[in-house]
């Protein structure tokens, strides 16, 4: 018997995007709509299963909008037989009690979907075709350290025709991992199992580690410009006992991101190089970044126009923002510091100028003026 199996992770569903102003509607549609592609592929294709690794929600409390999407969203796969399975993730594992449970725990609790929760090691079973399915999953655990295994300690079971780890932490070995989180050693694998899916890390990969498929499928849309070069998209699997014997990446319409980097000439209007050097990739679809980088003089600071490019890009780009991290003032002529003097001699200096504009009839009250406040300087200990 084959078993298919959709895999998906960090989704990322209602992402603030404060950022991108009155168009973060918009952008927060295109975390929507990746997972409805996603969706309509499982109703016209069916598979058994529906297993999303963590971080589906980019909050731990959405707002109703993505809550009534995704409740419809689950309800057509429902009706259609298909089995979602979730474990959550950084995004949507409560931190504390006063975040109380996770939005995933409403939609399991609707009945169209199995959310594995706790820190401890959950197993979900389905007989499917005469097929005994495992599926065993783990849900971050916000109060581990760096330095502890999620897998250490667990009652792992794997007593299916058909085993599936499901969880979200970042694997020791793969891209992404940087060893300052918590994280899984590849020591850590279970045998036993004919898949491995994880989330957390948003670019799709895949190892085979102890003769056990270990997969990331990636996140399903663009999050951040680090992942700007990154195919998107989700998973499709064809599973037996003797392990993966089909798989497809299929891609998600993530939106398009783009970095310019500018290099500054010392010479001529910055604003206008920049709106030359950006026109040539005019794409209303994209995110634009531009990196400003050189040296500059303060006159030629003057002509760079943040405000007049954002107007210029406005509809050239669906949204554009500026780095100028690595644009530098050019050192001006330094100052010519001043002569040591002393207060009084400060106050010498003052009363000449002053006397020295005064009328006939104002000196005898400027000297008179200079006289007090010398003594009252005096009178104070100041030389």
């Amino acid at each position: 018997m084959t078993l298919h199996v959709l895999l998906t992770a960090d989704d990322h569903l209602d992402p603030s995007m404060v950022q991108f102003g009155p168009k973060r509607f918009e952008r927060k549609r295109d975390f929507q709509r990746c997972f409805e592609v996603l969706v309509n592929f499982a109703v016209e294709n069916r598979p058994d299963l529906l297993l999303v690794g963590g971080d589906f929600y980019d909050t731990i409390l959405p707002g109703n909008p993505a809550r009534a999407f995704v409740t419809e969203q689950f309800k057509r796969l429902h009706e259609r037989g298909i089995k979602v399975v979730l474990v959550s993730g950084h995004h949507d594992t409560p931190k504390s009690v006063e975040q109380g449970v996770s939005p995933l725990a409403v939609h399991s609790r609707s009945g169209h979907a199995y959310f594995l929760q706790g820190p401890e090691l959950m197993n979900k079973k389905f007989v499917i075709d005469g097929t005994t399915v495992n599926i065993a999953g783990l849900s971050l655990d916000p109060s581990l350290s760096p330095e502890q295994d999620p897998m250490s300690g667990q009652k792992i079971e794997h007593e299916g025709d058909v085993n599936i780890f499901l969880t979200h932490y970042p694997i020791e070995g793969f891209h992404g991992y940087f060893g300052q989180e918590t994280h899984i050693s590849e020591s850590s694998i279970p045998n036993g199992f004919q898949l491995f899916a994880a989330g957390h890390l948003h670019k799709y990969q895949k190892r085979t580690v102890h003769g056990v498929p270990v997969i990331y499928p990636g996140s399903t849309e663009r999050c951040s410009f680090q992942e700007e070069g990154e195919q998107k998209g989700f998973v499709w699997l064809e599973l037996s006992r003797e392990g993966i014997i089909g798989e497809e990446f299929h891609r998600t319409p993530a939106r398009p991101m783009e970095t310019v980097d500018f290099q500054t000439i010392r010479e001529g209007n910055l604003t206008r190089q920049i709106q030359d050097a950006i026109n040539r990739i005019t794409d209303s679809e994209k995110i634009l970044r531009v990196r400003i980088s050189g040296n500059i003089s303060l006159d030629q600071l003057s002509t760079y126009k943040r405000s007049a490019l954002l107007d210029y890009t406005s509809d050239r780009f669906f949204y554009t923002e500026f780095d100028e991290e690595r644009l530098n003032l050019l050192t001006q002529t330094p100052l010519e510091a001043l002569s040591n003097t002393t207060p009084l001699q400060e106050l010498d200096r003052t009363f000449q100028n002053l006397l020295s504009n005064a009328k006939d009839d104002q000196k005898s009250i400027v000297n008179e003026a200079w006289k007090r406040t010398a003594a009252k300087l005096q009178d104070q200990g100041v030389a």
